[in-house]
């Protein structure tokens, strides 16, 4: 189950968290509609994009736009995120 898959995750790799915890806030709150509509780019959770590389083929986020610049993310399940992250002890 994804759940299990994110807390293990968060408990091997504490920094996986925070970094969840900002992709919910700015998809939560997006700046603008590019963001909205493709999701945030690796500068908007601040971290790393082999960290959020991770997160994709571990199948939690996916690439909603892509070119030779940039890279948009956005959480498959925000709602199940938030669930695992209220979850997972610190």
């Amino acid at each position: 189950m994804l759940i299990d898959k994110i807390c293990k995750l968060i408990r091997e790799h504490p920094e996986y968290r925070v970094i969840l915890e900002r992709a919910l806030e700015v998809e939560d709150n997006p700046p603008n509609n590019f963001v909205k509509d493709y999701g945030w780019e690796w500068s908007d959770v601040r971290a790393h994009p082999a960290k959020l590389t991770k997160l994709v083929t571990e199948d939690i986020l996916e690439i909603k736009y892509k070119s030779r610049r940039y890279t948009h993310y956005k959480l498959k399940d925000k709602e199940l995120v938030r669930e695992a992250l209220k979850k997972c002890p610190i």
